[in-house]
């Protein structure tokens, strides 16, 4: 959910809510309800507007106890970055003494809630000297502030010069993707790089004993040795891990940062050169869901899907029942190429239909996926050639290996296995076998087959794999590959569909 308020003079509770119904606008799926999203609003300004006006009960209401703010601050001495802090009761006796007071005119209170999701909500504060990015938090039937980071307001000089939000975007996701796969791979060395050492991480825990809920609060070094113990480590295939940037502003950043396990809403600032995490408030992820979590298993009902084909169209699984369907998992990229043996396949298949009309005749429809852009599939096919040649090489070598050594009987198999010399440009078009376009690894992922480490090779990549259903919707055959070189030959995979009934 997105709502802006601006507040210049206004001096009453009630004269917001009666412009509440004209200006909240919803963008997420589940929003705060009227009531809540009038709380939010409420603390906001409890927080901001009663620093301003010197009222210290006002801002007591609104902040917690465990309050966590801080400010990057740039030293001209050294020009690094070192963060400055305000504690709970630093910020109420500094509003007490009125060391901040501003006439209600000279205020300019801008108040936006970015998302809130159950009990979390990610408010940006715009205001004459500061401009703040507040995390509150439900507690107990009660919204309060837990985390702030802050810099320069409307009415000052920014804290960056010529700082340039959509330029930084990159770079922010980066570091937050690094943030997710460091806690879900439990790699210290990545946490390392994306959290800041005054890292500030709060996990809501409800209790069942009292109804109420408790705040447990994790800072670096605990962070840091969870990682190097192991603890929270999920399997690969569960690592699908996303990033939403709700907002940039003047070196500040907030993030939702999504993974199997949890939800993370996290504060982001600039300094050295770098963007850190600061704060970050976690939360379980109940959406994951049975189907999700379990993989396909032969004998039983295919998950359906749809997903784009590369040239245009839609691929829906439903669209083709009363057919038998192979959908093909090629390796794909290698970390520095692609994997030659997958265009063999490709191309042997569509000789075959193009030649014998496989398809037609065994009442057949044939997929490859890949998790990839259609960008990069279009590269993929454009390297064909190269691929090939590849091939070529490893079973007629310029220097052939000594009769009976494991190079000799490598290439004798790559002889046997990939028969045929296939003649293919780079510009020539594949379409005969659709291709699809699993970019965000949604079907991949959910049939366990995408990796980041496969058969010796860092990269993202599925393992090679095959599945065959029938007519009725029933996964007949599943294939997943223990090495690049051992999936079935499209002999065999045509025997197997033609026992199909």
């Amino acid at each position: 959910m997105k709502f802006r308020f601006f507040s210049a003079q206004t001096s009453t509770f009630a004269m917001i809510m009666a412009m509440l119904a004209v200006n909240v606008s919803y963008s997420q799926n589940t929003p705060a309800s009227p009531e809540d999203t009038a709380a939010i609003i409420r603390t906001s300004l409890d927080y901001i507007d009663g620093y301003y006006s010197g009222d210290a009960a006002r801002v007591e209401r609104a902040i917690h106890p465990d309050l966590n703010k801080a400010t990057p601050r740039d030293l001209p001495q050294t020009g690094r970055t070192a963060l400055t802090y305000t504690t709970w009761s630093a910020l109420v006796e500094f509003t007490r003494a009125k060391i901040g007071a501003l006439d209600d005119t000279a205020r300019h209170i801008n108040v936006i809630i970015l998302n809130t999701e159950n009990d979390v909500s990610n408010v940006k504060i715009i205001s004459a000297n500061f401009t703040d990015y507040i995390q509150v938090v439900k507690l107990d039937g009660e919204w309060k502030i837990l985390n702030v980071i802050f810099t320069s307001g409307s009415k000052v000089p920014p804290r960056l010069k010529d700082f340039n939000a959509e330029a930084e975007k990159a770079d922010i996701e980066k570091t937050a993707m690094m943030y997710l796969a460091g806690l879900t791979a439990t790699d210290a060395a990545k946490l390392g790089i994306a959290i800041d050492h005054d890292f500030n991480k709060i996990t809501l825990i409800p209790v069942a004993q009292t109804g109420k809920t408790s705040i447990r609060r994790q800072r670096y070094d605990a962070v840091i040795e969870n990682a190097l113990s192991g603890y929270g480590k999920q399997d690969e295939v569960y690592r699908n891990n996303k990033v939403s940037i709700l907002d940039i502003t003047d070196g500040l950043a907030i993030a939702r940062c999504e993974s199997a396990g949890s939800i993370d809403y996290v504060q982001m600032y600039k300094g050295n050169g770098q963007w850190k995490i600061f704060n970050s408030i976690s939360r379980p992820n109940t959406s994951l869901t049975l189907e999700q979590a379990m993989t396909v298993i032969a004998g039983d009902p295919m998950i359906d899907f749809s997903l784009p084909v590369y040239g245009g169209g839609t691929f829906d699984l439903k669209d083709y029942r009363g057919k038998n369907i192979m959908l093909i998992f090629p390796r794909g990229w290698t970390g520095n190429n692609w994997c030659s043996y997958c265009p063999y396949q490709y191309l042997e298949l569509e000789q075959l239909e193009k030649n014998s009309g496989i398809m037609a005749r065994y009442n057949l429809e044939i997929a490859y996926v890949m998790p990839y852009s259609s960008e990069r599939i279009k590269d993929w096919m454009e390297r064909f050639p190269g691929g090939l040649q590849v091939i070529e090489g490893i079973k007629n070598p310029q220097n052939p290996p000594a009769a009976g050594t494991i190079q000799a009987e490598y290439a004798d198999w790559v002889r046997k296995s990939f028969p045929i010399v296939f003649d293919v440009k780079k510009d020539d078009p594949h379409t005969i076998i659709p291709v699809l376009v699993d970019e965000e690894r949604t079907l991949s992922r959910q049939l366990k087959v995408f990796t980041n480490f496969w058969d010796g090779v860092s990269a993202e990549q599925n393992i090679a794999s095959i599945f065959i259903i029938d007519k009725k919707g029933i996964l007949r055959f599943k294939y997943i590959g223990q090495m690049t070189e051992d999936r079935p030959s499209i002999e065999f995979l045509i025997d197997f569909i033609k026992e199909l009934k």
